[in-house]
């Protein structure tokens, strides 16, 4: 366990594990698709959403995450996904034959495309995460990835926030859900969102974390 309460875990080969290369990170999920959560991350998401056993779900952002919840969770009627990435929906969509999912493409305005982030070094990383910080303070280039789930026309159970522009994500998560609902937010940990997790009230921060820090909330009771 880290200084600060966070369980890290290292495999691959001795420099990584000194320190002198980063560590290759440690995935859920099959290698063919896996999900972007250490082990530890997904099972706390995994927990949450067999507690709640929704009907109808959305996340933003899909993957790996995508096909686990919907082989989890047999009450499931519909897992509404939103991606901003082209090549990485066309992958998911294909490895995905399951008829509650449903997956709709968003992509970034055509004058702010996604810079590209790999191979990842310092000046792309710089780049991406400027990208990425944009869209989360400017509201109007991903509205139309925000406002997607609307079109399915039912109140939401839980939304998983997990994709592009997440501070807009959350609200209108709490928009979508049924009141008493629950959202969960991946990689919570970040600074740029605890404002408005504080806004939407009593946030739980859940505890240990590797990757990126898992976040839930409930929408107010009816």
């Amino acid at each position: 366990m880290n200084d600060d309460g966070r369980y890290r875990t290292y495999r691959g080969n001795i420099l990584q594990r000194l320190g002198v290369q980063r560590p290759t990170p440690e995935l859920a999920g099959p290698p063919d698709m896996p999900v972007w959560m250490h082990p530890i991350e997904f099972s706390q998401v995994r927990a949450v959403l067999h507690a709640v056993s929704p009907k109808a779900m959305v996340e933003w952002g899909s993957g790996g995450s995508s096909r686990a919840w919907l082989e989890a969770l047999p009450d499931l009627e519909l897992l509404f996904s939103v991606e901003h990435d082209e090549t990485w929906a066309q992958k998911v969509r294909e490895s995905i034959t399951d008829p509650r999912f449903r997956l709709e493409l968003r992509p970034p305005p055509a004058d702010l495309p996604e810079p590209v982030h790999i191979p990842r070094n310092h000046e792309t990383g710089q780049r991406h995460e400027a990208w990425c910080l944009k869209l989360e303070h400017e509201p109007e280039h991903m509205r139309h990835y925000v406002d997607a789930p609307e079109e399915a026309g039912v109140p939401f159970d839980v939304a998983l926030v997990d994709g592009r522009a997440r501070i807009h994500c959350l609200r209108k998560a709490f928009q979508l859900l049924r009141p008493g609902g629950v959202v969960v937010l991946h990689d919570a940990q970040r600074p740029v969102y605890q404002p408005t997790l504080q806004d939407l009230g009593r946030p739980l921060m859940l505890e240990p974390w590797v990757q990126g820090q898992v976040c839930v909330l409930r929408t107010p009771d009816a």
